[in-house]
């Protein structure tokens, strides 16, 4: 019926397979707008794509501006040379916000975290 046609389009739709099951949504709370751009950002990567590349999405929590960087590779060097070269031409932002992805919890990242 009905129901295994929904199913057999879900499963046979590519944008569905890349997003996935959504996860267990977390209870909303309000975030206080920063001051000005560039105080706040978040950071994430979306991928595989279907290329096998991966995108490096960084958000300002004032502007809603965004970088995305198209990555082969998402390893912690690689990541923290990209964020280099945003950060460098934008300024470092005061605080990061981001999940605990591999590339973000390695003592590389930590150290360029502190050392800028």
């Amino acid at each position: 019926g009905m129901d295994k046609d929904v199913v057999k389009y879900v499963t046979s739709c590519e944008g569905c397979r890349l997003v996935g099951l959504p996860s267990k949504p977390e209870p909303m709370c309000r975030r206080e707008m920063p001051a000005r751009p560039w105080i706040d950002v978040a950071i994430d990567f979306l991928g595989p794509l279907p290329s096998g590349e991966y995108l490096l999405v960084i958000v300002d929590y004032f502007s809603r501006y965004k970088e995305i960087e198209i990555m082969k590779r998402i390893t912690a060097e690689e990541t923290t040379c990209r964020l280099h070269t945003i950060f460098t031409r934008l300024g470092y932002p005061v605080t990061i916000t981001l999940d605990n992805a591999r590339q973000f919890i390695s003592t590389h990242f930590d150290a360029y975290c502190k050392l800028h």
